[in-house]
């Protein structure tokens, strides 16, 4: 008998032995493997089902897509199984004929899940319709890896870019975008099955007040705030938002909305406003920016002391989303560039502090071990 009581709480003793060591998840920032050899900007990561899915902006990248006459191929899909190697899946959306407005620059997509139906913003532009400057556009799907179906196929939403889609406790859902110094970044209401505003698009947050600033050329630009004093050799920024801001996400904890943005006045870096209400009003944090790299160079040009971490391999990291870890706790998606010049994946786990404040300990570069519940 007492040979049978041990056999019998044998497997259970090894398998409570197993469950006792701790478990970790380990990552190096940039994360590039099975990504295009060119890179990827503006990741967002996002899980769905097993898998963790990847989007962002595919190459040719801007200037690029100009200078070699090679067009940005669409919306690039990716997946994973642990979060370090990435598969390409296909172009979700693709670049159509160039009789549509949404033909050339494929910028800065994110995928979304509302209801339970899958929503892929991409921002766009055709100059020989008349669609100057990215304008907005997305898709529907029943699955992520879809069919999709362009809602906006005709013509776009509205002008601007980096579009993000928020779905509130209510069911409504608000889009956020950025369009040009003054507008900022801003909101509205919207009904994604009508492809239509249902409130006024209202400015969120605008770019830090700016003396005066310089073109590439040495031309001086007008500029919110210049009041017409000798301009100096040297432009003069107020703070680390002052020449534009970009790349919005919204989330929400503990009753308060979050609103991330990117500016390159210094780099690429990462900050965050608030509110109480969905429609605000918005304050940025004061600790800004909480994330992301300073480039040397730009600080010089721009008239700011460079304060970055030296020992950092990137100059820039930003335009970010937001998603569930593998520890369960938020973390931050974004691209980082080093100075190769190639855009990858950046992620680290981020948190609240006991006021509510975002902090984290990246952007890393280092070999990073996370403990696992």
């Amino acid at each position: 008998m007492k040979h049978i009581i041990y056999l019998f709480l044998l497997p259970t003793l090894l398998w409570c032995g197993a469950c006792s060591k701790t478990k970790t998840f380990t990552y190096t920032n940039p994360i590039s493997q099975g990504i295009e050899e060119h890179g990827l900007r503006d990741c967002q990561v996002l899980r769905d089902g097993e898998w963790w899915y990847l989007t962002g902006t595919s190459y040719p990248f801007w200037s690029r897509e100009e200078r070699n006459g090679t067009l940005n191929p669409g919306v690039a899909l990716y997946k994973s199984k642990d979060l370090n190697n990435w598969t390409f899946v296909k172009y979700i959306v693709k670049r159509p004929a160039a009789d549509k407005w949404y033909y050339r620059r494929f910028w800065a997509p994110e995928i979304h899940k509302i209801n339970q139906k899958y929503y892929v913003t991409f921002n766009c532009n055709n100059d020989s319709m008349g669609f100057i400057g990215q304008h907005i556009g997305y898709a529907v799907a029943e699955q992520i890896e879809g069919p999709y179906t362009v809602v906006t196929e005709e013509k776009p939403l509205t002008n601007g870019n980096d579009f993000n889609l928020f779905c509130d406790d209510d069911g409504s859902v608000w889009a956020f975008w950025n369009r040009g110094h003054e507008f900022g970044i801003g909101f509205a209401k919207i009904d994604l099955e009508k492809g239509k505003f249902l409130t006024e698009p209202t400015s969120a947050i605008v770019p830090s007040k700016v003396d005066y600033a310089y073109d590439e050329k040495g031309e001086l630009l007008k500029v919110p705030g210049y009041d017409g004093r000798p301009i100096p050799k040297v432009a003069k920024y107020y703070d680390w938002d002052a020449i534009g801001i970009e790349g919005s996400y919204v989330i929400k904890n503990n009753g308060i909305y979050y609103l991330f943005y990117s500016s390159w006045t210094r780099g690429y870096e990462i900050g965050y406003a608030t509110a109480s209400k969905i429609d605000g009003p918005w304050t940025k944090n004061p600790g800004n920016p909480f994330y992301g790299a300073q480039s040397k160079t730009m600080c010089e040009n721009n008239g700011f002391e460079f304060t970055g971490d030296s020992a950092s391999r990137f100059n820039q990291v930003g335009h970010n989303a937001i998603f569930t870890g593998v520890d369960g706790r938020f973390w931050i998606s974004c691209h980082g560039i080093d100075s190769t010049g190639t855009p990858l994946l950046v992620m680290d786990p981020i948190w609240f502090d006991e006021n509510g404040e975002l902090r984290s300990n990246g952007p890393s570069y280092t070999k990073q071990t996370i403990k696992l519940k």
